[in-house]
């Protein structure tokens, strides 16, 4: 049987990739000066994003050039002396790794939301692969195992029931029956049904309704 996802986890998740994947809002500016032309590396926090606010040099400072950046810090070199803005606001137009990250964050929603609807409809048709007429509470004897059998069937596929004094737990989907180690077809008969063991044809176990079922 096809397991679908329980639709409370599936909100769990998208509310998982929201906290995820939003970016904080925390910066602060930084001031590196390339004293007397020299490379000069000044520490912070950059997460990767980085923006000259304020050129302090009269020599024009050029990313990549002569000035740049790493998740640690940024660096200056050949005159450029300038305030950068560090952390995960300091990009505020065109297209950064904010706006990335909130696409990525966008298309992890999506791609949950996707799952919602695939287990909602997976659920309902769980449910429609039971037919109405095995639904509801049976017994019968298995003359093989030599015990009395009860089992109860549920709209969503579950069943529950015990044998010989002892519980067990399976599924329907549509004419398949699993009970423990056996998995059976099972044929409508009168007012209940006839199961028979897909592993051995002369295993079969006469059902017969005990209540007027869900």
């Amino acid at each position: 049987m096809q397991r679908s996802f329980p639709l409370k986890v599936v909100s769990t998740l998208v509310c998982a990739a929201l906290l995820a994947t939003a970016p904080a809002v925390a910066s602060e500016n930084v001031s590196c000066f390339s004293n007397g032309g020299r490379y000069n590396y000044c520490s912070a926090r950059t997460d990767s994003r980085v923006r000259l606010v304020r050129q302090i040099s009269h020599t024009k400072c050029r990313q990549y050039d002569n000035w740049g950046y790493d998740r640690n810090g940024v660096w200056v070199d050949r005159g450029c002396s300038a305030e950068f803005e560090v952390g995960h606001d300091s990009y505020r137009g065109g297209h950064s790794d904010h706006d990335k990250d909130l696409k990525v964050a966008a298309g992890a929603v999506a791609g949950l939301a996707l799952i919602a609807a695939l287990a909602s409809k997976n659920k309902a048709q769980d449910q429609r692969d039971v037919s109405s007429w095995a639904v509801g509470t049976f017994r019968g004897y298995d003359s093989e195992e030599r015990v009395d059998v009860e089992i109860t069937i549920l709209p969503g596929g579950s069943v529950t029931g015990f044998a010989g004094g002892r519980d067990f737990t399976g599924s329907l989907e549509g004419s398949k029956l699993r009970t423990g180690r056996h998995e059976f077809r099972i044929e409508r008969a009168g007012n209940g049904f006839e199961a028979t063991d897909v592993g051995d044809s002369r295993h079969r176990v006469n059902f017969q309704r005990t209540g007027s079922g869900y």
